[in-house]
């Protein structure tokens, strides 16, 4: 895991014996071991999925944790809305002993922010994504953004196997569950996407011509490479 990177191997081993582990079957309520304040929930097995509530009371899924991911209730921040999508194992870390961690070992610390900024990335990327104003684009947008993250390489493209419903994806950009299926049928229609029950493939034509436009997108205009010329 990124989190214990660079720790040495013996303490490794120590901490594995000590940290808890509370388990948390698919589909089962959140146990309250993993809503309590003013801790940090690393993710050991499983992947878990986050939710926040907004003003009309419709749940947007913000983000999905596979292992080695973390979430936190530090500063007493109230615990987010989660689920298990897989059968998971978290362990919770109350405030105090990721002190004493930070204070032994200074790299968890570093390790522990890096995780965090990562974090705060990929959310600036998820509200600009669900900002488009088509639902087809939304998903588009997405489903490139979790295959970066979640996809498997294919001879024929990267694939996608988050076992997610149609109102799971609607939960994940913000839309219908409704909107998506058709979304899902437009983008199989322009060859964007393939589809095998709940297996998605991007295809590898459509991975290249994603991350060019992305790459013009980020590219200086003309007037700012002259400026820093």
């Amino acid at each position: 895991m990124d989190l214990f990177s660079g720790l040495p191997d013996r303490d490794l081993a120590m901490l594995d014996l000590r940290l808890p582990v509370v388990r948390w079957p698919r589909d089962a309520e959140i146990p309250a071991a993993l809503t309590r304040t003013n801790h940090l929930y690393i993710v050991r097995e499983g992947r878990v999925a986050l939710f926040e509530r907004t003003g009309p009371g419709h749940e947007i899924m913000i983000t999905l944790l596979d292992a080695g991911a973390v979430y936190s209730t530090l500063g007493e921040a109230p615990p987010p809305t989660a689920a298990a999508l897989e059968t998971a194992a978290v362990t919770p870390l109350p405030g105090h002993a990721v002190e004493t961690l930070i204070a032994r070992y200074p790299r968890f610390g570093l390790n522990l922010a890096q995780l965090l900024t990562d974090r705060i990335a990929v959310l600036r990327e998820t509200v600009a994504l669900v900002s488009e104003m088509r639902v087809e684009d939304r998903l588009r947008a997405r489903l490139h953004q979790l295959a970066e993250r979640f996809g498997t390489a294919t001879p024929s493209g990267v694939r996608l196997q988050l076992d997610l419903t149609h109102a799971q994806w609607a939960s994940l950009i913000g839309a219908s569950r409704e909107a998506v299926t058709t979304a899902f049928g437009k983008l199989r229609a322009q060859g964007t996407v393939e589809m095998e029950g709940r297996s998605i493939t991007i295809p590898w034509e459509v991975v290249r011509a994603h991350e060019a436009e992305r790459e013009r997108a980020m590219a200086p205009a003309d007037g700012a490479e002259a400026a820093l010329a």
